[in-house]
Formats: C-alpha cells, structure tokens, sequence
C-alpha cells in the first residue's frame, strides 16, 4: 500500500520507534514534595492564628510546587481540608500516610503510603484501623506498627496505593536493610536523607534503574519543597507517580 492511501485511510506512515520516541517526549516534568507533615502531626511547627491548610496551598505554588504529598504519622485527618483547599489551584494534593514498621532487626523503616487523589481522610482512617493502629498513635512517629510489613504492603496494594521508603539512608542500621527491600520485596523507589546516597545504589545494583528522591519530610509551613523532585511522568498526577515508582 503506497504512502497515500495510508495517509487516505488513516494510516498513520511514522515508524512506530519514532511514535514511541514522540511519546516520550511528550512527557511533562512536574516539581512533587511528596513527603509533607500538617498539624494532624505531633511536633508540627505551625504559625498561630494561620490556616495551615491554605497556606500551604500558597506556599507550595511560591515554591513553584505542581505536587505534594501529605503523610502525616498515622493520621488522615489534614486530606480533606488540603484537598479542599487546593480546588481551583494547579496544586496536586495525593493523599497519604506514614507508618513505622519493622523489618529484619531494624524497627526504625517507615513507609510512605500515597493514595489516590479521590481518597478520604475517612478511607485513610479505615485503612489505619484495618492495621490495627490504635487512636492513641495518631500523629506520632515513635509509634510501630504491630503487624509486618508483608500485612502493611497487602493493605496498601488493596487501596490501590504505593509506597515509597523514606530516609533508610539516615543511619547504618537503617541502611542495611535497604538490600532486604530491593532484592526480597522489589522497591525501586527511595525517598532518601542525602543526595550522595545515589552512589550507594549505583555500585550495589549497577545494572537495576532506581527512582531515587529526597523529598523535606516538612514538618513546619517553611520547610515546605525545601528538597523536591523534577520528574517526568507518563501520565499526570497519582497515576503517573504509581507508574514510576511501583514495585517490580
């Protein structure tokens, strides 16, 4: 069939690499800090008689922010006032959650589980008590998860959500349990304390791609987008995020 009739019927004569190749280029970047605490966390640095919520909404876009993530300790009582408080805005906000857990000898591993856009504060809540974290541990990060993190990662999968590791790279123990994580559980995406730790992940698996992030892990209204990430997403928002950072 000549060149013509496919472009008469149709019939698109770009080679499909070059299609592909196009595709990829189409991507957009967006800025994400996607590890963000609210007042629903202990510790929180607020600004009294400020609304946290629509101040960070403007913060976020002073720091030229398109996503965020709010993962407060054990708690989803901020989502829908962040949520709300962005309509309008070109802010993503993706719901989430921080949980302790343990794993090997090290009981110090936490887990940002991100979910998406549509999740409630009240569908977090029922995905905490579905592991059994007890009202008492809202907003506190001393608090460990009574159930491993086999249990933790079935919960999230049937939320439709991710989860991201963050700041393993903090101490010696933590970090010795990063391999447990790549090789037993297939996380390829990190959320790490130091930009160099890169190297680290580049000498133990050179031939494995990682995502690997640093995100503020904010936990007062200034230390918002302090550390982000520029990434390229196939999609928009949670959809893109899961695609890039899901477990192999």
């Amino acid at each position: 069939m000549s060149t013509d009739k496919k472009l008469d019927q149709g019939i698109s004569a770009t080679p499909l690499s070059e299609q592909i190749e196009k595709s990829k280029t189409r991507q957009k970047s967006y800025v994400m800090d996607l590890r963000v605490q609210s007042p629903a966390s202990m510790g929180y640095l607020g600004v009294e008689g400020l609304d946290s919520a629509p101040a960070i909404v403007r913060l976020a876009k002073v720091k030229g922010l398109d996503v965020i993530a709010i993962t407060d300790f054990y708690s989803g009582e901020f989502i829908d006032r962040m949520v709300h408080a962005a309509k309008g805005s070109p802010l993503t906000v993706i719901p989430g959650v921080s949980i302790r857990c343990t794993v090997g000898t090290c009981s110090d591993v936490i887990i940002s589980c991100l979910f998406p856009e549509s999740t409630t504060s009240a569908q977090i809540e029922q995905f905490l008590r579905g592991l059994n974290i007890p009202e008492s541990a809202r907003g506190n990060p001393d608090f460990i998860l009574p159930g491993t993190i086999d249990q933790l990662l079935h919960a999230i999968t049937a939320m439709h959500g991710v989860a991201i590791p963050s700041r393993l790279d903090k101490t010696p123990h933590r970090l010795s349990i990063i391999p447990e994580l790549v090789e037993n559980y297939g996380f390829r995406a990190f959320d790490l304390a130091y930009s160099d730790s890169h190297e680290y992940f580049k000498k133990k698996w050179p031939k494995t791609k990682f995502q690997l992030f640093t995100f503020s892990d904010a936990n007062a209204l200034a230390q918002i987008g302090s550390r982000n990430a520029k990434v390229k997403l196939p999609t928009p928002g949670f959809d893109g995020i899961k695609e890039i950072i899901a477990r192999q």
